[in-house]
């Protein structure tokens, strides 16, 4: 039988090779909800602080995450001007990267805080509801499942549900309730 000793290794191999043996002993389901978010800033401390805010003060919220969390998606939320002067919106465009399908929400940062953040509810809405069909993979496949789903077209050109502003009220009620 042949064994080998670690011991042989140069250091800078030992140490790769007992990392690569702990990792292993890892289980992935030791990893926790909060590392592996699906809804996440893009290194801006303000919009983590609002995501931070929405999931902490409103169950409206946070259920919109764990929604989104259990699909294969990622939405980054990030500060960005919208077409047409909305303050917040999804961008109709998706990314495939491996098993991830890649949302943006960009939203206008000039406002107060409550209404920051059920902006980002209601476009989380409309996320979660693109990430669960999974069969939306393209940027025209989002369009289509928009124009042939619940939303409609307003005249502006945004697609919209009363459902999502239904969500964005509830948000914004929640976070008022708790101040």
């Amino acid at each position: 039988m042949f064994t080998y000793s670690l011991n042989r290794l140069p250091s800078h191999l030992r140490w790769h090779m007992t990392l690569v043996m702990v990792l292993t002993l890892f289980n992935s389901d030791i990893v926790t909800a909060e590392a592996i978010r699906r809804v996440r800033d893009v290194g801006d401390a303000q919009i983590a602080q609002l995501i931070n805010e929405g999931l902490h003060m409103s169950p409206t919220f946070r259920s919109l995450v764990e929604m989104i969390d259990a699909t294969n998606g990622i939405v980054y939320v990030q500060r960005g001007d919208c077409r047409r002067s909305a303050r917040a919106c999804l961008v109709l465009a998706i990314q495939v990267a491996g098993p991830n399908r890649i949302l943006r929400v960009l939203v206008k940062v000039r406002r107060e805080r409550r209404e920051l953040i059920a902006a980002i509810g209601h476009e989380l809405h409309h996320a979660a509801d693109v990430l669960a069909n999974p069969a939306v993979t393209t940027t025209q496949g989002m369009f289509f499942h928009f124009l042939n789903g619940r939303e409609s077209m307003s005249i502006t050109g945004r697609f919209e549900t009363i459902e999502a502003v239904r969500v964005g009220m509830q948000i914004e009620a929640e976070l008022r309730a708790r101040k």
